[in-house]
């Protein structure tokens, strides 16, 4: 696998989700088969055990993942990131001049990415339309299902 870069807060985020999913994979699913297993049914027929195999087979596969994700990540420091352009880690003030509104989003590599929290990927159709521009810039950016979206870079900032 490639060298990812991560900002420290998505590398911690994945960290602590790692430790999340190993402890439900080695403590908590363990201890539910053992019970689900004493039901005295035929273990086929459980349905209580089997849909705890497919789960413990589901965090086996994020626990390896994520794993490998952490292994090959390079931290992307809060001082490595420029205020000049945008960029990986960058904070943007963005003015979406479609809808007139003005939105501040994180721009992050693809594992870090969360909707809900404005992280946006750099390999998104914004991400990709932003990177390396400056403020005062206008982009125009295809979206999903053939819309388009016209954006001004309103400021770049440091995550803080």
């Amino acid at each position: 696998m490639a060298e990812i870069l991560l900002t420290r807060a998505g590398y911690e985020l994945k960290k602590k989700q790692l430790e999340e999913y190993r402890e439900i994979l080695y403590d908590r699913i363990p201890n539910q088969l053992k019970r689900a297993a004493e039901h005295g049914r035929e273990l086929r027929e459980n349905k209580e055990y089997l849909d705890l195999m497919r789960e413990q087979e589901f965090y086996e596969a994020e626990v390896r993942r994520l794993e490998e994700l952490l292994d090959n990540a390079q931290i992307l420091e809060d001082e490595q990131i420029s205020t000049e352009f945008v960029g990986l880690g960058s904070r943007v003030i963005l003015e979406d001049r479609t809808q007139r509104r003005v939105d501040t989003i994180e721009l992050v590599n693809p594992a870090e990415a969360d909707l809900e929290r404005r992280k946006i990927s750099v390999e998104s159709p914004v991400g990709r339309a932003i990177v390396g521009r400056h403020v005062g810039e206008e982009v125009e950016v295809e979206l999903p299902r053939g819309k388009r979206a016209s954006y001004r870079i309103l400021g770049i900032e440091k995550r803080g």
